[in-house]
């Protein structure tokens, strides 16, 4: 901290002014290593002394020197945001974990990855190798601030009974819990289920909070959805999320036994309303790319 000769007129001062340069506390020039030109500390005037900035060194204004600080500040900015987006996944980790626990992945979810697909077919084969590529590069599907919205970032996968539907839904979800990134992967009566007994902990002003967390898990997986008879409740709850999550451009996986016309009808409940049901699926069909198991087209179903 060095005390000043005269109270400049903005409170921004460079080492290399007259008034600054000579006295034993101001940093002595850098010399550009482009141009050889002399690159000043910055500092601010304050109360008669004059404070330097720790690594304060303005960079130089020729192509070189600009060309290095712009390289910097965008690896600085890179570093930066890279920080952010672990910090909130470390959030997201620890917020499913005290809502639902880990992943609420069951044993039969657990026991099923890339490993033991049973790849005897063509199909299969390039089923598997599109689901572990989508892992793999899994932040690709995520929407970042700034960025363009990355379009279908998920999965209806539809086929019968014993295809492997759930199985390549869980080896993806399987494949990014072992890099760190929470997932949340269950049966649709699972979920519900889950979000009912979750309910019961909390007051119901913090019912809202509860469902954020399905909304905004980096990747929320509903096996069979579909498979069970919905009420009024159970409806708006899976439209909720679903709805939540198309909105935030969160990726989505879901797997049924049902093409879009039929899933409709069997989201519908007892009053017979379809609006509900059909805005959900609709939601699904816009932010999911489909697989059949067999390979066919799932919107020509």
């Amino acid at each position: 901290m060095t005390r000043g000769t005269g109270s400049p007129t903005d409170n921004l001062v460079l080492s290399g002014d007259p008034r600054y340069a000579g006295l034993p506390d101001t940093p002595p020039p850098v010399t550009c290593e482009f141009c050889g030109a002399e690159r000043y500390t910055e500092g601010i005037f304050i109360l008669g002394h004059v404070m330097w900035y720790p690594n304060g060194v303005r960079h130089c204004t020729c192509p070189e020197g600009l060309a290095k600080h712009n390289r910097e500040q965008a690896d600085y900015e890179a570093k930066k945001e890279a920080e952010r987006v672990a910090e909130e996944e470390r959030k997201q980790r620890e917020r499913v974990r005290r809502v639902i626990g880990n992943s609420g992945m069951g044993e039969r979810f657990l026991q099923r990855t890339f490993g033991t697909f049973i790849t005897n077919t063509p199909d299969r084969k390039r089923i598997k190798a599109s689901a572990q590529d989508y892992a793999e590069n899994f932040t690709q599907q995520l929407p970042k601030r700034g960025e363009p919205l990355p379009g279908r970032n998920g999965f209806i996968i539809t086929g019968t009974k014993g295809t492997g539907k759930t199985h390549i839904a869980a080896a993806i979800a399987n494949s990014l819990l072992n890099r760190g990134t929470a997932v949340i992967c269950m049966t649709e009566r699972d979920l519900l289920d889950r979000i009912r007994r979750t309910y019961s902990r909390y007051e119901q002003d913090d019912e809202s909070a509860v469902l954020e967390v399905y909304k905004t898990v980096p990747l929320l997986i509903v096996d069979d959805i579909g498979k069970e008879r919905p009420t009024e409740w159970t409806l708006a709850t899976i439209y909720s999320v679903i709805d939540g999550r198309y909105e935030r451009a969160m990726p989505t996986i879901v797997t049924t036994n049902y093409g879009a016309t039929d899933l409709v009808k069997r989201l519908t409940p007892m009053s017979g309303d379809e609006t509900t049901a059909d805005a959900t699926v609709d939601r699904l069909i816009e932010m999911c790319e489909g697989i059949v198991m067999s390979g066919e087209s799932w919107r020509s179903r």
